[in-house]
């Protein structure tokens, strides 16, 4: 358990996007100088920034649930008022990690069935398990960090060991 809280308070996802960003812009940049002014295109860089932006995006979700910059809706909140603020963002974190987990749980039988066919990719032919692994590795990502907002939501006073 203390393994995960200090996975939780590090920022992985941060330094994960920050890298794989990186790593695209540069594959991207080398692709554009090749193909314009080398005038030899680098057959598998449009391929590899594919993969990179499937995976930077769900890293990304884990990462805008750890900053509270997912999308949502107030209207409930702003009906009912400040005092109802707690209940719909409890409510809210619910209903995420039920999506999470759902996906999640679906999405690793779909990676170990293209697991299990052996299907590679046609230009740098990666296995596309690891590419299709970037969903439950991401929105469980995702489900920790709304585990991690939730247990911060618990009332003042309250010691960790409880």
């Amino acid at each position: 358990m203390r393994a995960i809280w200090t996975f939780l308070e590090k920022n992985t996802e941060r330094y994960l996007v920050a890298g794989i960003l990186g790593v695209l812009v540069i594959v991207l940049a080398t692709q554009v100088v090749m193909r314009y002014a080398l005038r030899s295109p680098v057959v598998w860089s449009e391929e590899l920034a594919r993969y990179l932006l499937i995976w930077c995006t769900f890293i990304g979700v884990s990462l805008a649930v750890r900053e509270a910059r997912n999308i949502s809706v107030d209207l409930l909140p702003v009906l009912f008022g400040a005092r109802s603020q707690r209940f719909f963002t409890i409510l809210a974190h619910l209903g995420a990690i039920a999506f999470f987990a759902l996906t999640t749980y679906y999405s690793l039988s779909l990676v170990m069935r293209i697991r299990m066919i052996g299907q590679a990719s046609p230009g740098l032919g990666i296995q596309m398990w690891l590419i299709y692994a970037a969903v439950p590795v991401g929105l469980g990502l995702a489900s920790l960090r709304t585990l991690q907002a939730l247990w911060l939501m618990r009332p003042a006073g309250r010691s960790e060991a409880e």
